[in-house]
């Protein structure tokens, strides 16, 4: 379990206003380990709860006479609520808790009533401190001013102004007035039932009992239980004693307005996600990169879990809930625990995917960054995921103040022109190119709460000032379109814009101009778009070596590894022993990227400046998430199809199989897409992962022996596949025939060597071809990186080639990088290489003077379009090739030209528009575009005047933003777009006539990745 360490507060902690919601978290036991009793714990307190006939007033409330063999007050007992009783009423839910404002003499205000709440989880081991129970303490940092007619509801400016403190009243004397309140008696009263309920469920084993509030009642030990057992709660913490007293450090004051800048680096992969952030002291230039941190991702459904390695990509719409939020509203605080954003990322979202039901529509997808080009809206609405307490799934993901923001296509009201749809969003129909923006919120909110977090601030210089996120900085595939560069851009920043609308640091102004925002609190963190993961990785090594091994000496250190043998007879021509060529082939989930750059030292001794200069650059669309398809496909799926021909023979065996996890069909259900989808990413993905695992120490050479394992044996115990899912598969096959099927016993060879054949075939040809292009530039050193280097095959089939000697190849999860890596495993390697990009976008940004002995001229790693050849990609050529008589336009340098060559092209019907690099039509072309009629009426009325001849021309382009008084960048547009159409007549179609849509298409198929549609069967 992903459980946060446990931080040392000081008696008194400071939080930082307006920062969001904050977290604290504290852990301990009722027994120890070896069996003894707490102390301060008591065993039970003892309740006098006067009936209605007998009270003094209408709402008097139960009084607390007994805690453990103390007495507190004389009177007789009516009935005592044990720990048992206690943590059944309280675990895993949200409960406000009095944080009240001490007052001199001990004494305290009457609130703030609804800013403080507590969630008490039992673990199911003991943490690495022995505790058995973690408490989670949210914070809402709002600020609100007390009036007469509203009550005070939540710390006010006026309290961090004047250090005012707040913390746990020992007495229920200071709370009864609380306990009074009637939202907050009903909140207890509806958990009350609820507890009632699901254990009357339990016992009748039924999935829903629904009790009359005079059967609750009946089960109730005295008329006020619910608050008896809130009361014995806040008394609990009150005796464990480790709650500090919280004030707010003083941001009102603009004099005192001081702040931390935080720098982030964001890897955002198809398959996976890691982000770095570096913080800069107020009295210095620049950022330690010593100091660094990862991003850790608070689970907001399991609050006491935290996640600090890098995460699924997958994103789930859903509401954050603390708590009853219908029951904290009437209080008067209709804002309070608000959570700006609407999705999840990560293994929660992961998590939530898998407690889908189907019926419920489309709630999430694998990685938004993957359909980065479809800016179409979705003909579905999406929907959130998750179920409330009344056991009914979510409607329309448009809710909420960030949903208020977009319109129905999820694009920022603020930057729609005109024309546009500019309502707030009703059907939500994202596309899901928009969804990269939500996405992008959810992480830079995260990190936003993180900066501000007491337990991470604690570890920090200056640990009283707030933190304000200066610079984001995203890292790319490394032959990203300049196209797609620019539309992830615009989404980072339509990221950045609508949270910090939702937080109040930005206002929408109106006027001429879309897109234009005031920004309240200084100004916005700056959007960076330089470096790929390939580059980034080539500078984690670079700056290990010179900065740390070589003391700054970059001669040196080209020299040692240049050396005075082969590397020498690798000459690259006019240049002398001051440079330096290195390669990095980067495979990660979902892209395979090669970069090879040329690197000049000029200067003397440590004081050195490195000159980078790109040679070449290629992405592959074939990756990591490509091999555990092949591997669920050909592993999981063959398994599974083998133990049903046992019962109901081969032919009718394949076909069923087929209908389970093959395309779509006509007749084909909604459960059964999501139950083809949910086998995909539940069962056959985490079989061929957990085989690629064990594959990583794969040798060829002694290779182990095969064995048979049963499908449940690759399933931890306490996270198993989700039961309705498993229920449905057996079924399914039931249902065709074959008897005592168990899905979970299905056989599953372990033939590493197997696992070895099917990653070569998949990969080897393309792996070969890029090393071919190693060699033709006398490489000196090759670096491989991205979770899927580690296979085996990769490597050996670099090696098989002869392009570069072993010692010459590094892989950089066996890489000895040091302690000053964020990411480092206890041998001070990188243990996980996909963490190499977000490190080394990280050193990039400081490595222009902000580093001891690493001058870096990474300015001069900008974009480049490696688009030369155009043409048509055959629709069933999975190998995207492009042939020689396909090909539109050649040998083109967008660097250079300020239009296309005048050349048409036939249009006959649909097509898929690739690029590739080299005239060899052997190469691989990325696919980029498709060309359609616009719409059915268009069909109709050209399909009788095709062929249509078609000429292309570059989409103009707004330049990017920049700072004031610099001169604008210069822009490098490669974006296509249809130019000039003739009928087969010779005749121009324009305007309204002209009946064709060309649109950005980077996937062959537009319904979607496997992980998102379940389709591991092709044929």
């Amino acid at each position: 379990m992903p459980l946060p360490e446990l931080p040392h507060y000081p008696d008194v902690v400071s939080l930082i206003p307006n920062s969001g919601v904050q977290f604290l978290d504290f852990g301990f036991s009722l027994i120890d380990g070896e069996g003894k009793k707490n102390a301060k714990a008591p065993a039970d307190w003892g309740f006098y709860d006067p009936h209605p006939d007998t009270r003094v007033s209408a709402q008097e409330l139960p009084i607390l006479l007994r805690r453990g063999a103390e007495e507190m007050t004389p009177g007789r007992e009516d009935y005592a609520i044990d720990t048992k009783r206690l943590l059944q009423f309280v675990e895993r839910t949200w409960l406000p808790i009095p944080l009240f404002r001490e007052e001199p003499g001990r004494s305290f205000h009457q609130g703030p009533v609804n800013w403080a709440r507590a969630y008490l989880v039992r673990l199911g081991e003991r943490d690495k401190g022995g505790n058995e129970f973690r408490l989670v303490v949210a914070l809402d940092t709002g600020l609100m001013d007390e009036y007469a007619d509203s009550g005070y509801l939540a710390p006010s400016s006026d309290d961090a102004r004047n250090g005012r403190r707040f913390s746990l009243p020992g007495k229920t004397d200071f709370y009864n007035f609380l306990l009074n309140q009637p939202w907050l008696r009903d909140w207890l009263n509806e958990l009350f039932k609820t507890m009632v309920e699901q254990e009357e469920s339990r016992r009748a084993n039924r999935r829903e009992v629904v009790l009359s509030p005079e059967e609750i009642l009946d089960r109730m030990s005295g008329p006020n239980e619910p608050l008896a057992r809130y009361v014995a709660f806040i008394d609990l913490l009150n005796q464990l004693d480790f709650l500090p007293k919280l004030l707010f450090s003083d941001t009102v004051t603009a004099a005192k307005q001081v702040f931390v800048d935080v720098d982030m680096v964001l890897d955002l992969g198809n398959s996976r996600t890691c982000g770095l952030l570096v913080e800069a002291e107020p009295d210095s230039r620049g950022a330690d990169i010593n100091r660094a941190f990862r991003l850790e991702l608070r689970d907001l459904s399991r609050p006491e879990q935290i996640y600090v390695d890098p995460f699924d990509s997958r994103f789930e719409f859903a509401i954050a809930r603390f708590g009853l939020n219908h029951h904290s509203h009437r209080s008067g605080r209709a804002d309070a625990f608000s959570w700006a954003t609407i999705v999840r990322v990560g293994p929660e979202a992961v998590r939530m995917a898998g407690s889908r039901r189907g019926s419920e529509g489309r709630t999430g997808m694998s990685s938004p960054k993957r359909y980065l080009w479809d800016e179409e809206p979705s003909q579905q609405s999406w929907r959130f995921n998750g179920q409330t307490l009344d056991d009914e799934w979510e409607g329309f993901a448009a809710q909420g103040v960030f949903a208020g923001l977009v319109n129905d296509a999820g694009k920022p009201l603020h930057a729609v022109t005109a024309g546009e749809d500019d309502l707030p969003t009703l059907l939500a129909r994202y596309s899901r190119s928009n969804l990269v923006s939500f996405a992008l919120a959810e992480i830079l909110l995260q990190a936003l709460v993180m900066i501000n977090a007491p337990a991470q601030r604690l570890r920090r210089r200056n640990a009283d000032l707030p933190r304000r996120l200066r610079r984001l900085i995203l890292t790319m595939p490394t032959a990203l379109s300049l196209a797609e560069r620019e539309l992830l851009r615009s989404k980072a920043e339509a990221a950045r814009d609508l949270l910090y609308l939702c937080l109040g640091r930005a206002e929408r102004q109106f006027g001429d101009e879309p897109g234009k925002l005031e920004w309240i609190e200084g100004p916005p963190p700056e959007i960076i778009l330089k470096w790929d993961e390939a580059s980034a990785t080539q500078v984690v090594y670079l700056y290990s070596q010179i900065a740390l091994a070589f003391s700054g000496d970059a001669r040196a250190f080209i020299r040692a590894v240049r050396g005075n043998g082969p590397a020498d007879a690798q000459g690259h021509g006019s240049e002398d022993g001051d440079s330096l060529r290195v390669a990095t082939l980067d495979i990660g989930g979902g892209t395979t990227d090669l970069v090879i750059t040329a690197l000049r030292a000029d200067g003397k001794g440590s004081n050195v400046t490195i000159f980078p200069k790109q040679l070449f650059r290629e992405s592959f669309s074939l990756a990591g998430d490509d091999i555990v398809q092949m591997l669920a496909r050909e592993v999981a799926v063959s398994a599974l199809s083998r133990t049903i021909q046992q019962s109901i023979g081969r032919e009718r065996a394949e076909a069923l199989v087929q209908e389970l996890f093959g395309g779509n069909r006509g007749d084909m259900t909604a459960e059964e897409q999501l139950r083809r989808q949910q086998f995909a990413m539940q069962i056959a993905a985490p079989v061929a992962v957990a085989l690629l695992g064990e594959y990583e120490g794969y040798d060829p050479i002694n290779p182990p022996a095969v064995e048979t394992r049963v499908l449940g044996d690759f399933f931890r115990p306490d996270a198993p596949p989700p039961p309705g899912l498993v229920t449905s598969l057996e079924r399914a096959v039931t249902e065709a025939g074959a008897s005592g099927f168990r899905l979970m016993d299905v056989p599953i060879p372990v033939d590493l060597t197997e696992v070895d054949r099917i990653v070569r075939s998949l990969v080897g040809d393309m792996v070969r071809a890029l090393t071919e292009v190693v060699w033709h530039y006398r490489v000196d050193v090759m670096l491989l990186s991205g979770r899927p280097s580690r296979f085996p095959a990769i490597k050996d089939s670099i090696m098989e080639t002869g392009a570069l000697p072993a010692h010459r190849v590094i892989a950089m999860h066996e890489f000895r990088v040091g302690q000053w890596y964020p990411f480092r495993n206890r041998e001070a390697r990188i243990s996980d290489p996909k963490t190499t990009a977000a490190v080394g976008g990280m050193i990039c940004l400081l490595a222009e003077g902000h580093l001891h002995n690493f001058n870096f001229r990474s300015d001069d790693l900008y974009a480049r379009s490696v688009a030369r050849f155009v043409g048509k990609v055959e629709a069933n050529n999975s190998n995207n090739r492009l042939q020689a008589q396909d090909v539109y336009l050649a040998d083109l340098d967008f660097e250079t030209i300020e239009d296309l060559p005048d050349a048409k092209f036939e249009f006959r019907g649909p097509l898929l528009l690739g690029v590739r690099q080299f005239p060899n039509q052997w190469w691989p072309a990325s696919l980029l575009y498709m060309i359609d009629f616009a719409d059915e009426e268009a069909r109709t009325r050209a399909m009788r005047r095709t062929p249509l001849r078609v000429q292309l021309k570059l989409e103009s382009t707004k330049r990017p933003r920049v700072k004031p008084n610099e001169p604008p960048e210069k822009v490098v547009n490669d974006r296509l777009a249809i130019g000039e159409v003739e009928d087969c007549d010779g005749g121009v179609l324009s305007g309204r006539q002209q009946p064709l849509r060309m649109r950005l298409q980077t996937l062959r198929n537009r319904d979607g990745y496997w992980l998102d549609t379940g389709i591991l069967i092709d044929v």
